[in-house]
């Protein structure tokens, strides 16, 4: 007991403490998942709709597959819906997506970690990915990608060690982590191929082992291949037109916009006080490094730079959307993100002595962020409870439809806040709460050729156009639930008001609609 008392000790003082600092941050940055029910991130429901519909397909009660076929492919995205579809057959849905939040939080800070020791930076610096874990792309519920990222960053450090140092594990683990970031999301997968290439030619001279490392990311590459080719063919993700139509920021947005596309979460400049706290003390250790010491290693300082640029040129060419011959929404805002871990670890040589009191402002930040994201959390899911308490009492496979009046916000609401809680859109997606816990259809499903497909459709109206919502719109719902339902309903005979909180009323419709509106 003793000798075991004594190695925890060692092991918790090690390098200064970080162990302890480590282990404190990553129970804080946990918080904000599970200090309440809701949280407010916007794509959130609807993903989580189209995990009930491949675990509950073959549920009669879900009347999944009065509405859809299954469909499973080795796509981007599968990572996620795989992951939570094996986890619910021991816990809910809520949970289960719990648990995959959690499991990111905790391997975000290690892939930065991981690749700060793989180029020889200080690993107290990667205490910073604690806060940065939590940039734009979580509140909008990226949450497939934000688990890419950190395969990104793993398989980046596995390839820089590889070369540096060999080992066959490290071989199978950078395939496995190239797999993985691919069925994550295909950005995170791309930016590993565009940084692996730099590596690989900085470290040429070292050619066998360059070839035994792009061989083990092949597969995903050839994958890729086998999957857009099918995907092309069946006209699932390239199905919006022929041609090629997208948009673009100028430079000067794109540089303006830089700081907010890392780490604009909610109102106000909390969350940006954090970032510029985190900015200040990289700046301070960067300045304070000790000159004419120990020699750096100048192939490390390479290899974050062409990191570094090659994504910064990324983020200036890719497009702020693409419309053809696929719909796909902020593209490079995602971008910033990724660079940010690799800025915090631009400070050279070793962080000793006194050097590590200017972390000190950082480490208190990233306490700070998830405890005021579980404060704000906790209030938005108390504000909205009413959501799940009412489609608790929708009987299960019922056709529910949510009509959230006044989401929209004037011209680019997709970027504008709906809740004190959270910068972005978040009522956006609160369609896909029915479908999500309850089953049935859902006509604002995301269609991306996984893990369903529809191949009933139900009369609907586009779900912008809640403000004037008339149920002979949607005749053939069940009950719809509405947020500050508009008199024509209370007055409408074929519905009865089952129940009413807050802003909330939820409508069941007693006999078929006839006529047109």
């Amino acid at each position: 007991m003793k000798r075991w008392l004594e190695t925890v000790r060692a092991v918790a003082v090690k390098d200064g403490g970080l162990p302890i600092a480590w282990l404190a941050l990553t129970i804080v940055v946990l918080f904000p998942v599970w200090h309440q029910r809701l949280l407010p991130m916007l794509d959130t429901p609807n993903h989580l709709a189209l995990v009930r519909a491949w675990h509950s397909f073959n549920d009669p009660s879900y009347k999944i597959s009065d509405y859809y076929s299954l469909r499973i492919r080795p796509v981007p995205y599968l990572l996620f819906y795989a992951t939570l579809h094996f986890m619910m057959f021991v816990t809910s849905v809520e949970v289960a997506n719990k648990i995959f939040l959690s499991v990111y939080l905790i391997l975000f800070p290690l892939s930065v970690l991981s690749l700060a020791k793989a180029l020889k930076r200080s690993p107290w610096l990667a205490l910073g990915a604690f806060a940065l874990a939590f940039n734009q792309n979580w509140i909008y519920g990226f949450s497939s990608y934000l688990m890419g990222t950190c395969f990104m960053f793993f398989s980046w450090a596995l390839l820089i060690r590889y070369l540096a140092e060999g080992g066959r594990l490290r071989v199978a683990l950078l395939c496995v982590s190239t797999l993985l970031a691919y069925l994550g999301h295909v950005m995170p997968w791309f930016c590993i191929g565009l940084g692996g290439i730099a590596i690989l030619i900085l470290d040429w001279r070292r050619w066998r082992r360059g070839l035994v490392a792009a061989a083990a990311m092949l597969p995903s590459l050839l994958l890729a291949i086998a999957m857009y080719l099918q995907e092309r063919q069946d006209r699932t993700y390239m199905k919006q037109g022929d041609g090629f139509a997208a948009s673009w920021r100028d430079f000067p947005t794109l540089v303006i916009e830089f700081p907010r596309r890392i780490m604009e979460l909610f109102p106000g400049v909390f969350d940006y006080a954090v970032l510029g706290i985190i900015t200040a003390c990289v700046i301070a250790v960067y300045f304070t490094r000790v000159r004419g010491g120990a020699s750096t290693d100048a192939h490390s300082e390479r290899q974050l730079k062409w990191l570094l640029i090659l994504l910064a040129l990324t983020y200036l060419t890719l497009p702020y959307q693409i419309t053809k011959p696929l719909y796909w929404w902020f593209i490079s805002p995602r971008v910033p993100s990724m660079m940010a871990p690799l800025i915090l670890l631009w400070p050279r040589g070793p962080i000793e002595g006194w050097r590590r009191l200017l972390l000190i402002p950082m480490v208190a930040a990233c306490l700070a962020l998830p405890i005021k994201l579980g404060i704000l959390y906790r209030d938005f899911s108390n504000r909205n409870l009413a959501v799940m308490r009412l489609l608790a009492e929708v009987p299960r496979g019922a056709n529910t439809l949510v009509v959230v009046r006044g989401m929209m916000r004037g011209p680019n609401p997709e970027e504008k806040s709906g809740d004190p809680a959270t910068s972005g859109p978040v009522y956006w997606h609160f369609s896909s709460w029915p479908m999500a816990l309850n089953g049935g259809y859902d006509p604002y499903l995301f269609d991306q050729g996984i893990p369903v497909r529809p191949k009933v459709m139900l009369k609907a109206p586009t779900w912008s156009t809640a403000d004037t919502f008339d149920i002979r719109q949607a005749p053939e719902f069940d009950y719809y639930l509405v947020r500050l339902p508009m008199d024509s309903m209370q007055r409408e005979p074929s519905l009865k008001l089952v129940d009413e909180l807050g802003e909330w009323s939820l409508f069941h419709r007693m006999y078929p609609l006839t006529d047109e509106p």
